[in-house]
């Protein structure tokens, strides 16, 4: 008998995995690369790409791995008193050395002032948040204030032109938007009795202007409000300023801006920075995005500027919802897009039973399914950009025989179908980038479940952290509840329908055409039959709103593949739009299950042989269509 003489493992020796190096992720995404080419003209496309690929290059750097690592390892908290017992001027919020590095490193690469710049013209939102789309996920939620920065200049850019050069919001848009030593913007809304629910706030402004402010506008902390009470969540409470909704004396909610600090008076009569009446009652303790100070506010006679017209603080904060929701949906399918690439990388160096994970059928079939959704919620996420683009500044010129994204014919249109997409791809995307993000962490088995924080694998965090999308500028329901009737409002279902009618119209693809003429015809006279009915209609609020991302997508899937022909792409809008694979079904109206009539059934071999395509790029080796165990030598990717 032969005897083994094998020596056993210890904890340092015996076999121990080791991960790959990280890609660089723009140049490894294939398809990321391939729909800004849709979206960007040449030349600045040109211009962009190698801004992006090393940018995307420091993402993944020994740098700002170890700022995300000291923003976790030190959360935020406050120091209210000295060690006399005396209390602050100010309750000093402290933040790690991290939080703060990774911050500026955003808005020094145009994380914000991309979006306003005129560098890229009408194409600016788009290239803003295609280096979003790298930061997001390496940003420790700083990207947090960032957005809420983005959405306050976007709100003051819309009232600029009617206030004089003297007043202070114009120095405020100019800080908020610049590159080096930015103000950064809180969001102050939800209320203890209200939630979403903002009309139910116990936030009371007082008209009180100062008797000698400076100029006839005064400073930045001079406003004509007294603003009190108690604000329930405050995202980005290290702001520098803050917009908030308070009630004035006619019982109607209006919006203010107020700066957490102003200048005060010290004993021996120099200047001092105190505090505007705002008190950190404590902060939050939450599943997540622990990096970012979130905190219950008292606020106290806190001096602020009225935004906007009195009495309109709900249309005039919503300004702000469509600016921090695109924020929030890129971020979502960025961080789902990052634990991807982990898992791919993990299948690519781990072998299992002697077969090359990466092979392994079912595992193959995984994260083809995870490739399908990114595509079709990229397409539909970075259409809803650009036409964001394009609404703030004017559509571009694009030549008859151009291939493009159909666009509405009107800024009026648009405006609509902004609104629709924009809060139905916040929802769609957020919610699906949770359960993929699970999904990737499963690929990994025990180890994707390990919650260490100096891993850059660590899709614990990424779980976490991108949960809280589902529910920060809306919950699922509370969009779906906004979708609906929205599009039951006035002529918005029309415009919605003529708009979306010539999109499909566009898709050469006979089949994936007829599938979503009937799929919208069936949904369209599903909402018809709504008007008079709102209770019914919202009650099936998210199924109307699933299905509307699933057209939707469709269609943009359907067109892109439509203007090259490209094997993968088309298999993409097959997948998405005869296969459902984009979507839950249990999420999509039970009727689109009668129109969207399935293409034959393909063989397992040649279906493998298409999932392979679509993870990696590459045929499907011959060892893994007959199921033979392969020499290691012959595993690599």
């Amino acid at each position: 008998m032969t005897s083994i003489n094998a020596a056993p493992a210890t904890a340092e020796s015996g076999f121990i995995f080791s991960m790959p190096k990280a890609e660089n992720q723009f140049t490894s995404d294939i398809f990321f690369r391939r729909l800004l080419a849709w979206y960007l003209p040449g030349h600045i496309l040109a211009e962009v790409e190698p801004e992006l690929r090393d940018f995307a290059a420091e993402a993944a750097s020994e740098k700002v791995k170890e700022w995300m690592v000291n923003a976790e390892r030190e959360p935020p908290y406050v120091k209210s008193y000295n060690v006399w017992g005396a209390k602050h001027d100010v309750d000093r919020l402290v933040t790690s050395e991290g939080w703060k590095r990774l911050r500026a490193w955003g808005a020094a690469n145009g994380a914000v002032a991309i979006g306003y710049e005129d560098k890229f013209g009408e194409y600016k939102r788009i290239v803003q948040h295609a280096k979003n789309y790298f930061f997001t996920p390496v940003s420790a939620v700083t990207s947090c204030p960032l957005s809420m920065s983005d959405g306050a200049a976007h709100l003051l850019l819309e009232i600029l032109p009617g206030l004089p050069s003297s007043h202070p919001f114009h120095e405020v848009y100019h800080r908020l938007t610049s590159r080096k030593d930015c103000l950064t913007s809180g969001q102050w809304m939800t209320e203890r009795p209200g939630g979403s629910d903002v009309q139910n706030t116990e936030t009371w402004a007082v008209y009180s202007p100062l008797p000698n402010k400076t100029g006839p506008h005064g400073t930045l902390g001079e406003g004509d409000y007294l603003v009190s009470g108690f604000k329930f969540f405050s995202s980005a409470t290290d702001a520098d300023i803050a917009i908030l909704l308070a009630k004035t004396s006619s019982g109607k909610l209006s919006a203010f801006l107020a700066p957490l600090t102003r200048t005060g008076i010290d004993q021996r009569g120099g200047e001092k920075i105190v505090t505007n009446g705002i008190r950190i009652h404590r902060l939050k303790n939450k599943l997540g995005t622990k990096q970012l100070p979130t905190a219950e506010l008292e606020l106290k006679n806190v001096r602020a500027h009225l935004v906007g017209e009195l009495d309109r603080g709900v249309g005039t904060i919503s300004h702000i919802l469509n600016v921090t929701r695109a924020w929030a949906f890129v971020g979502s399918l960025a961080g789902m897009r990052r634990c991807m690439t982990i898992a791919k990388s993990f299948s690519k160096a781990r072998t299992v039973f002697g077969y090359p994970l990466w092979i392994l059928p079912l595992h193959l079939r995984t994260l083809a399914g995870l490739e399908t959704k990114i595509r079709g919620l990229l397409h539909l996420g970075f259409y809803t950009i650009a036409l964001t683009s394009f609404t703030e500044s004017s559509f571009p010129d694009i030549p008859k025989d151009t291939s493009y994204a159909p666009l509405p014919r009107s800024q009026e249109d648009a405006k609509v179908i902004l609104r629709t997409l924009t809060a139905v791809t916040k929802a769609v995307a957020s919610k699906t980038a949770v359960a993929s993000i699970q999904e990737c962490m499963e690929a990994l088995g025990g180890v994707g479940y390990m919650d260490e924080v100096e891993e850059p694998e660590n899709m614990a965090r990424a779980f976490r952290d991108v949960s809280v999308n589902t529910i920060w500028e809306g919950t699922t329901n509370v969009l779906s509840s906004e979708v609906v009737r929205h599009l039951l409002n006035k002529n918005h279902l029309q415009v919605f329908n003529k708009w979306l009618g010539v999109a499909i119209d566009g898709v050469e693809i006979v089949e994936l055409r007829r599938v979503l003429q009937n799929a919208w015809g069936a949904l369209h006279d599903h909402l018809d039959k709504y008007r008079g009915y709102l209770f019914d209609a919202l009650a099936n609020g998210r199924t109307i709103m699933f299905t509307i991302a699933w057209i939707v997508s469709g269609t943009i899937l359907g067109l892109d593949a439509s203007r090259d022909h490209d094997p993968v792409a088309i298999e993409v809008a097959n997948r998405w739009i005869f296969d459902q694979e984009g979507i839950p079904r249990e999420y999509i109206l039970a009727e689109m299950d009668e129109v969207a009539h399935r293409r034959p059934s393909q063989k397992g071999n040649e279906r493998a042989a298409w999932d392979c395509r679509l993870v990696w790029g590459v045929d499907l080796p011959d060892f893994a269509t007959f199921g033979q165990r392969p020499p290691l030598q012959q595993s690599k990717i």
